[in-house]
């Protein structure tokens, strides 16, 4: 397995540093993670990884200490360097880094995340949608399409974007799509603020917690560019609620063949058992979205709230935990591609 790196320990670069720390343990992979870089001081990045608000403290022992003026991570046993450089090309990575994670949420352009690719990295996986990546990948939609000899900068897609592309697929495969559209209702993120001040987007300017905010979604571009046969039209809104996690995607769609509530049902349960297992699942009865929180398949779907509108107009649910979910698909891409470079 080749060894990785993480650059930026945001939301999802710590989860992602919890799961790949914890796998190599579990897979007896000691130099699989050799380095991770953030701009925060030792005593917090420790504070973050081993604790955290929603979901709850690390199960992977966690520590640091500094050597002759070097941080370092304590991740179970294993030594890992903690640097602190803001551009991509000054990070001191080791030179046996093979793959970077650019989880840092700046440099998700291609010319920005490429400056990682020094020395001896070879490939770059953003924790994010990307306008110019080399490859959008959301497994299994796509994944076989991933060529690492051509592909060396790789969006992960969005969290929302994994969730709504097996919706679609399995529904396209049982009936035919012909038109779609998805809202997502949506936890805040740090990009909103807490009391309003001033943003670009000036409804994420208004208070997180105290409005139900419609705004865009960087999924749609993930999934077109990730599915090329989907609808031209296919499009839809975020809507930003005040929860800290879990996600609800609503999409409805017209298809070319027909379909009632027990096909419908048949199809995503099939889904489970077959292509999707482990990354499809099916909601208990009654769920509510904090039932969901720390689950890791991309989308766990909601069969009781499809409807039928009609033979060809219907409307399917899924939940996902919009950070466990997508730093697992994250971890997945991550794993695979180390063993193919």
């Amino acid at each position: 397995m080749k060894r990785i790196a993480l650059n930026g320990l945001g939301r999802i670069g710590r989860l992602a540093v919890r799961q790949l720390g914890a796998q190599q343990l579990g897979m007896g992979q000691p130099e699989f993670i050799c380095a991770v870089n953030d701009p925060a001081p030792l005593d917090q990045v420790i504070q973050l990884l081993r604790f955290d608000s929603v979901h709850g403290q690390s199960a992977l022992p966690i520590g640091g200490h500094t050597e002759n003026g070097q941080d370092f991570l304590l991740l179970g046993e294993r030594r890992v360097p903690l640097f602190h450089a803001l551009d991509p090309s000054l990070i001191p990575f080791p030179p046996e880094t093979r793959l970077v994670v650019e989880a840092s949420g700046r440099f998700t352009k291609r010319a920005d995340a490429a400056r990682h690719l020094k020395q001896g990295v070879s490939h770059v996986v953003i924790s994010a949608p990307s306008p110019d990546a080399d490859f959008t990948a959301i497994a299994p939609v796509n994944g076989a399409e991933l060529d690492p000899e051509r592909h060396r900068v790789i969006s992960n897609a969005s969290c929302t974007a994994h969730a709504t592309a097996p919706m679609l697929q399995i529904l396209d495969e049982a009936f035919g799509i012909e038109e779609a559209g998805m809202s997502t209702v949506h936890v805040v993120t740090n990009d909103q603020k807490l009391l309003d001040q001033p943003h670009k987007d000036r409804r994420r300017g208004r208070s997180a917690f105290q409005s139900i905010i419609p705004t865009t979604s960087s999924a749609f571009g993930a999934l077109h560019r990730a599915m090329p046969a989907l609808p031209p039209g296919f499009n839809g809104v975020a809507l930003r609620v005040p929860t800290l996690s879990v996600n609800l995607v609503d999409l409805v769609a017209t298809l070319r063949r027909d379909a009632d509530l027990a096909g419908l049902r048949t199809a995503y349960e099939q889904a489970v058992c077959r292509r999707w297992k482990g990354l499809v699942a099916l909601a208990d009865p009654h769920t509510v979205s904090h039932d969901i929180t720390g689950r890791r398949e991309s989308v766990i779907m909601d069969l009781d709230l499809t409807m039928a509108l009609s033979p060809r107009f219907v409307k399917v649910f899924g939940w996902h935990d919009n950070e466990t979910g997508y730093a697992a698909r994250l971890c997945d891409l991550v794993v695979d591609l180390a063993g193919r470079i």
